[in-house]
């Protein structure tokens, strides 16, 4: 059975990161990925670049990466303007999303969820007017740090909101790490059934160590794709204590280990997390690429 990752650390990986990236080493590092077989690249965010300078070079990013037939090419947008400079840019599929949270809200978006509601709606049609596939995400679906637990029938009501507004994916995040197997299992098999015919994604999160027993719950719940970071990268600026998302080459283990699919090449992605941990001067918060640079055999 085939497990599709999108993998996220050029855009979640790197946004809060004070080493700024220089394009030509993003651009490097979307083919390295591309060479170890992923299909789905989140390579930017189209927001501030005051508040998030990390992606100040979107546009251009998106300029030498160019058109693709081979792997999609995907940026998150938070606001009408970065819908506008992801037309612009040639964007061919955003991820769209709302906060389960209304604090979480507020501090991400400034806006109070009602309101977020009806820029969402707005901001899908502005998009799939162009053309542009979008994936509508729920932020904080499994727990806010700021307000605890969140009603699981206030995220299915949120799954059945992106549905009928005709998005074309759902992705649901543990924005917080908060989710525990048993939870997570349970939520996705009531959103799965929500979603009907829509595709759905998780993107997890690793702050409680949680990450990779959240991935066997999504597993077995029925889902299918999954959001990862190259050496488990990653984080939210607007939420405190945000950690990395689950690793993309500790996933992809797991994965093969468990006897599924990913088309990925193990081997390659250690490499590129051990090339970025040593141009970052810091270790990654994955663990098989340090396994992988020791005289070891993993199977």
């Amino acid at each position: 059975m085939n497990i599709l990752l999108e993998e996220q650390g050029l855009r979640d990986g790197l946004q809060t990161l004070p080493t700024l990236v220089p394009l030509e080493i993003k651009v490097a590092w979307v083919h390295r990925l591309i060479e170890a077989g992923l299909k789905r690249i989140q390579v930017a965010s189209f927001v501030h670049p005051r508040l998030v300078p990390q992606m100040a070079d979107a546009e251009a990013l998106f300029a030498q990466l160019g058109r693709r037939s081979d792997v999609v090419l995907s940026a998150l947008v938070l606001n009408q303007k970065g819908v506008v400079r992801a037309i612009d840019a040639g964007v061919q599929h955003l991820a769209i999303s709302l906060s389960a949270s209304e604090t979480h809200s507020l501090k991400n978006t400034r806006m109070t969820l009602a309101a977020a509601k009806v820029d969402f709606r707005e901001n899908l049609r502005l998009a799939q007017q162009h053309h542009i596939t979008v994936r509508a995400g729920i932020q904080c679906a499994f727990g806010c740090r700021y307000e605890g637990q969140i009603d699981p029938q206030h995220v299915l009501d949120l799954v059945k909101h992106h549905a009928d507004a005709g998005a074309n994916e759902i992705a649901l995040a543990d924005s917080t790490g908060m989710a525990n197997p048993r939870q997570l299992k349970t939520l996705m098999e009531q959103v799965l059934d929500v979603a009907g015919d829509l595709p759905v994604s998780l993107h997890l999160h690793n702050t409680e160590n949680k990450g990779l027993a959240n991935v066997y719950a999504g597993l077995e719940a029925g889902v299918r794709q999954f959001d990862t970071a190259f050496g488990g990268l990653g984080g939210c600026p607007f939420i405190k204590n945000a950690t990395g998302n689950i690793a993309t080459e500790d996933t992809v283990h797991l994965l093969h280990q468990m006897g599924y699919e990913t088309g990925l090449d193990l081997k390659k992605l250690a490499s590129l997390s051990q090339d970025i941990a040593q141009f970052l001067e810091m270790p990654l918060p994955g663990a098989l690429y340090k396994l992988m640079q020791e005289p070891i055999q993993v199977c």
